[in-house]
């Protein structure tokens, strides 16, 4: 099997679609992992919601307040969110956003060993 050829990725000349009202999100995919650079406005959300893969979420810019499982989570530029397959999670950037964050979703066909 050989070494498929790295992807280089420059954010600012992707094309970005908005997937929730004032978040606008651009996505790549290799057949283990999804990455996708969101760029949310002041005071936007994403309502709660839960899928199977692990998800970790760096902010690179601005702040996200996250409720994990219940509980509040503020991230801010330089923090990450590790989050397991199925736990609810939404997130919300504060009135005087915006935020840019970058999540890594991860395929996960069989449950890891120890």
């Amino acid at each position: 099997m050989g070494n498929p050829d790295p992807q280089k990725v420059d954010w600012a000349s992707r094309d970005f679609a908005e997937v929730r009202p004032g978040i606008f999100g651009s996505t790549i995919h290799t057949p283990q992992l999804t990455a996708t650079l969101y760029r949310y406005g002041a005071g936007s959300s994403w309502e709660e919601h839960q899928h199977p893969q692990d998800q970790v979420t760096t902010v690179l810019e601005g702040t996200v307040d996250f409720v994990v499982a219940g509980e509040p989570v503020r991230l801010t530029a330089g923090q990450t969110a590790a989050l397991p397959g199925g736990v609810p999670h939404s997130a919300t950037v504060p009135d005087d956003g915006p935020c840019v964050t970058i999540n890594v979703l991860t395929s996960r066909p069989e449950t890891p060993r120890a």
